[in-house]
């Protein structure tokens, strides 16, 4: 059909016209003040909680003088005097701390070719940078040691630094004895020196009784090359609690289970792999003596019977393999 030239004819233009309903227009006075309103209840809600929180954290948080003497204060950090001045549990900033050194733990781990726990009730004094290992010399006739275990560990500890035998003088394979409460983690790097084994880091945990105030100071520390590099500590007031107990338990491989050693050390050969160890680092943010005592439901043969009652008493479980390269 053809247009007359008189019809009018549809003018094309640019840009075609803006529906009405979506034009541009400012907010009305009433919306700008339901928007104020909401965001003056907003924050008002935000001060409200902050200064809560402030409140009870100054109210739940306790500075104490602990004075755990000068010994261990020589021992552990290398100062003289019988006092350190330390926060009391619960104490939820220095929680926050401790999961950075969980973090520092397992990356020293990963850094390690092998680690090895050790109980002890005495100070510990060996923290070396080497352990002479005259088994790798070239050409040497000794017997290379086999060192699978906490246990020959410590048996190849005592022949290469006979000081030791009076630290470490309680046998492990499972669980350390309730009579040696504290540990020293041994954490051995990759060979750079055939006669020598390097230690890439020593974790130490140790519990005082103080000789002012009725309850346990907690130390956590990291060694390298007899230097202490972090720390972290806590008092946890007396309770009716449970001590803060064991700090490690070992498992060692299913295979083991070829030879029979009795139900105490049977039970944990459960590693399918590698074997490893589940290790418990106090909590700040949890007074394990405020704590009912623990009625064990395991039955001996299972290994969680050694072990069950550390269940709630800390938030940091740490599980890491013995031998971390394999």
């Amino acid at each position: 059909m053809k247009i007359k030239n008189d019809e009018p004819t549809m003018r094309m233009t640019s840009r075609p016209p803006v529906p009405r309903d979506l034009s541009i227009r400012a907010w009305t006075f009433v919306e700008m003040l339901v928007a104020i309103a909401l965001s003056a209840i907003f924050l008002g809600a935000a001060t409200l909680v902050y200064q809560s929180i402030t409140i009870n954290s100054k109210r739940l948080t306790t500075i104490l003088d602990v004075n755990i003497g000068e010994k261990f204060n020589l021992n552990f950090y290398g100062v003289s005097g019988d006092v350190i001045r330390t926060y009391s549990a619960p104490n939820y900033g220095k929680a926050a701390l401790v999961q950075e050194f969980r973090d520092m733990l397992l990356e020293d781990c990963d850094s390690s070719n092998a680690v090895f726990c050790l109980p002890r009730n005495k100070l510990n004094t060996l923290r070396p940078e080497f352990f002479r290992y005259a088994a790798g010399d070239p050409g040497s006739t000794v017997q290379r040691p086999v060192l699978d275990s906490p246990e020959s560990f410590r048996t190849f500890l005592a022949s290469v630094e006979p000081t030791s035998t009076g630290i470490y003088d309680a046998s492990i394979r499972t669980t350390p004895p309730t009579t040696h409460p504290s540990t020293t983690i041994y954490m051995l790097s990759p060979e750079t020196n055939p006669g020598y084994i390097r230690v890439h880091a020593i974790w130490e945990i140790d519990f005082i009784t103080p000789t002012n105030l009725a309850g346990t100071y907690a130390s956590v520390r990291r060694y390298k090359n007899n230097t202490l590099t972090d720390f972290y500590d806590t008092y946890f007031s007396e309770g009716t609690g449970d001590p803060f107990f064991p700090l490690f338990a070992t498992f060692e491989r299913a295979s083991r289970q070829a030879v029979s050693e009795g139900t105490a050390i049977d039970r944990f050969k459960v590693a399918r792999g590698n074997p490893f160890y589940m290790i418990w680092l106090p909590d700040p943010a949890n007074n394990f003596l405020k704590h009912p005592p623990f009625t064990g439901t395991d039955p001996v043969t299972s290994p969680r019977q050694a072990y069950e009652g550390m269940t709630g008493r800390t938030s940091f479980t740490v599980a890491i393999p013995m031998f971390p390269n394999l």
